[in-house]
């Protein structure tokens, strides 16, 4: 652990030959079993077979049904294949680091949580877009930057790389960019929206298990606002009683001069509401 103290919650799920294997081991390797298994997939039924039927089309889940799509389009990243690199591993490095980080600090029941939430959240918000335009979806790294954006959340001041003076928060910000502009160079808009949604998913978690004082700012702005109302009122009533008083002198100038006949109906009106909250208060 780097960065804070244990969860009390933070817990081995089961153990395997005496090795605990925790949350977010369990993750890793479910990711990396679904890498090989669509590999060999892909090797058999070929690419687009396997992209066809384990994508988030939002079609096939309204129209036939098909809701497991929900979960299987983040079985694989198409670029995993599509190019010999090291990207594979890179996502999983990034996963191992700060998803156990992540476990470390909030437990594994939330980790769990948060793991379900940046996974269905934003599937379940492009099928609600794909009401009005259809959409087909398939990867699984905006999941794993969700976890990078709730590291950085919970130590935004860290400095994971030490060669680079960097903050955790600053690089977030920096590869949120990239990937937004690279998505958009390649008119990608789902790829975008699904990017900002796990990362929303992540920041919003984060801050409501009170990282960075969670939302007080929100219920301090709130509160602000409600006693700036108050003063505001507060101001009116004095002006109100002030402008009262000023005309109930000028009445009774009046009737020291003229008499009480001498009266309007609206000063008399007037003369009666003063003599009223005079009685209240005196009541009190």
């Amino acid at each position: 652990m780097l960065y804070h103290e244990q969860s009390e919650d933070y817990r081995p799920l089961f153990w395997v030959s005496g090795r605990p294997i925790y949350a977010n081991t369990l993750i890793l390797v479910i990711h990396i079993i679904a890498f090989v298994v669509s590999a060999l997939c892909i090797s058999y039924f070929k690419f687009y077979a396997v992209f066809n039927g384990l994508a988030l089309n939002t079609a096939d889940i309204w129209e036939k049904g098909q809701v497991w799509r929900l979960f299987s389009y983040i079985a694989f990243d198409p670029y995993f294949f599509s190019q010999r690199s090291l990207w594979f591993l890179w996502n999983m490095v990034l996963l191992y680091f700060f998803g156990r980080e992540v476990e470390q600090f909030v437990g594994r029941k939330t980790h769990l949580k948060l793991y379900a939430a940046l996974i269905l959240v934003p599937a379940m918000l492009l099928c609600l877009v794909g009401l009005v335009i259809p959409q087909t979806y398939l990867n699984c790294c905006d999941v794993f930057f969700g976890f990078f954006v709730a590291f950085a959340t919970l130590y935004p001041g860290a400095m994971p790389m030490m060669w680079v003076p960097l903050s955790v928060r600053a690089l977030m910000w920096i590869l949120l960019g990239i990937s937004t502009l690279i998505d958009l160079a390649a008119n990608d808009y789902t790829a975008i929206f699904m990017l900002w949604t796990c990362s929303a998913v992540a920041y919003i978690t984060m801050r409501l298990i009170g990282a960075g004082r969670g939302f007080e700012w929100l219920t301090d702005w709130i509160e602000e606002r409600r006693t700036q109302k108050l003063v505001r009122q507060s101001n009116l009533k004095i002006l109100e009683d002030k402008k009262s008083t000023e005309s109930i002198d000028d009445i009774l100038e009046k009737i020291s001069k003229h008499g009480v006949a001498s009266l309007d109906a609206r000063e008399r009106d007037a003369l009666e509401r003063a003599r009223a909250n005079l009685l209240k208060r005196d009541q009190r």
